[in-house]
């Protein structure tokens, strides 16, 4: 562990932007004048841990070490920030004054911050930062309150909750580390409304099952009130739950958003995907995140499950252009310091507005009072790019009085049970066919080859491409879709009638002639 110029060096890891990085923390202590230097690119929550590890250290029955400490930080062209070094350096400050004997070369894994009575608390975005660390270790010392995170990294460590307990682990022989993993954590809930609710809307639950089965991104136009939000809601719930390294990503992503689901207890461990609301009132940093602090916006936070942009045509010009880059390569990038950062967002975009000013261009009976030159214009609100990269488009319209009677009972048979065991095997179906955590709403390039596509579905969906006006990219995404629905009906090869079903919902026609 030590070296023979009197250098500790104890390992770590933090975080730049969404992406983990490891570190190595060197401490020396040398005669001369009661100093503390740390050096390396750190902000000042880093520097004034001198005054958090000495109160530590003095309540922990250490002693302060004497001399010039100096503490540096690697890889030191990097940016740093946060409390999460606080116990590393303490360890190596420990070790280097000979209150803690060690062995050269002992690899030692430690992360946390030290509160003023000796107290060890997690640090945010531990999911990911855990994921840094490996069996090359010979002790790995974690805050106790990060246990959950360590079974997202699924990780072997000794929880801690006093720097106390490091004499007692290192001096004396009794580490005791505890193997994390991810098999007792909230399991799926169905608790959500059942499709069975949505009556009358036939047509828009078929597209809303094609958007789940190959994650395509949908708009839903309607009257207000008819359920475009209660649809979006119910469509996370049919979804596969998240498995492994994505239940780690997602809770992740909500620790460094500082958000908390219990008030109470914290964050909880779940399989669910979450759901996010986005509103025409929300502000561009929040829905995009905040470069200047490096925060996850709602387009992070919406990572493996849904986000909903309620009345998308009310959006501001500025904001719904920023959506553009994110929907079509998933992620979400950011600049500082001259550095790129890039925050995963991999979602199905459920977008859902009225097809007119007044709403009421679907309703029978109702007397629309938009003009076609006003309903062409409030459509292109929405610009060509960000239409281009919705692939189904579903119209829905208020249900009668029966039909409302009938939604308020709960059937027996939930059509949500059906629906998630068709998407999940459509899911499946996919995996098979590309590289896991692709799917056909989001693989790069169509492949007739791999989608089983013959010459007779290209041509037919070239000829529908042609009629319709799409550009290249819609063609793909008509593909896409209809490959989709092939998948869902469990056949290995896409049928012309696939693309036909395809080409109705990519169409979406709104505007009266």
């Amino acid at each position: 562990m030590s070296s023979k110029v009197g250098i500790v060096r104890v390992y770590t890891s933090f975080m730049d932007g969404m992406a983990p990085e490891a570190a190595m923390i060197e401490v020396s202590i040398c005669p001369g004048l009661p100093t503390f230097d740390v050096i390396g690119l750190c902000d000042p929550s880093i520097r004034e841990s001198r005054g958090r590890i000495q109160s530590a250290l003095l309540a922990s029955g250490f002693n302060m070490p004497k001399g010039h400490i100096t503490v540096s930080i690697s890889p030191s062209y990097i940016k740093k920030s946060g409390t999460v070094f606080d116990l590393p350096i303490a360890i190596g400050m420990l070790i280097a004054s000979k209150q803690i004997c060690m062995q050269e070369e002992t690899a030692i894994y430690a992360c946390g911050e030290i509160m003023l009575d000796g107290t060890i608390k997690g640090t945010p975005s531990a999911a990911l930062r855990l994921r840094l660390v490996d069996k090359e270790y010979d002790y790995v010392f974690i805050p106790e309150d990060e246990t959950d995170a360590a079974k997202c990294a699924g990780i072997t460590a000794m929880p801690l909750n006093r720097l106390s307990q490091i004499r007692i682990a290192l001096s004396e022989g009794m580490y005791d580390p505890c193997e994390f993993t991810l098999d007792d954590i909230s399991e799926y809930d169905d608790d959500i409304s059942d499709f069975s609710a949505v009556k009358g809307q036939e047509k828009a639950i078929r597209a809303l099952l094609i958007a789940a089965a190959g994650v395509h991104n949908i708009l839903l136009l309607g009257s207000p009130g008819c359920g475009k939000t209660m649809a979006g809601k119910i469509l996370a719930g049919i979804l596969p739950p998240l498995k492994g390294p994505e239940i780690g990503d997602v809770y992740s992503v909500m620790e460094a958003a500082g958000l908390k689901e219990d008030p109470e207890e914290g964050l909880i461990l779940s399989d669910r995907r979450p759901f996010r609301y986005i509103y025409p009132g929300m502000s561009k940093g929040r829905i995009l995140g905040n470069p200047g602090k490096l925060m996850p916006g709602e387009l992070a936070l919406a990572n493996h499950g849904v986000l909903f942009a309620d009345e998308i045509f009310e959006y501001k010009h500025d904001v719904l252009e920023a959506l553009r880059v994110p929907l079509e390569d998933h992620v979400v990038r950011m600049s500082r310091d001259g550095r790129n950062y890039a925050f995963p967002a991999s979602f199905i975009f459920v977008a859902a507005g009225n097809p007119c000013r007044c709403g009421m261009l679907y309703e029978e009976g109702r007397r629309c009072t938009c003009t076609p030159r006003v309903i062409n214009s409030y459509m292109s609100r929405m610009s060509g790019p960000i239409k281009d990269r919705i692939d189904l488009v579903a119209q829905m319209r208020s249900i009668p009085g029966e039909a409302l009677t009938k939604s308020a009972v709960r059937e027996e048979v939930r059509i949500n049970q059906k629906m998630r065991q068709l998407v999940k095997d459509a899911w499946q179906m996919q995996r098979e066919r590309f590289n896991d955590g692709i799917f056909n709403g989001t693989c790069l390039n169509v492949d007739a080859e791999v989608f089983r596509a013959d010459s007779k579905v290209i041509d037919y969906a070239s000829e529908i491409a042609q009629a319709c006006g799409f550009s290249a990219r819609g063609f793909n995404r008509l593909l896409r879709v209809g490959r989709t629905i092939a998948d869902l009906d469990g056949r290995e090869d896409m049928e012309v009638n696939d693309v036909a079903e395809a080409g109705i919902y990519r169409k979406g026609e709104t505007v009266r002639g």
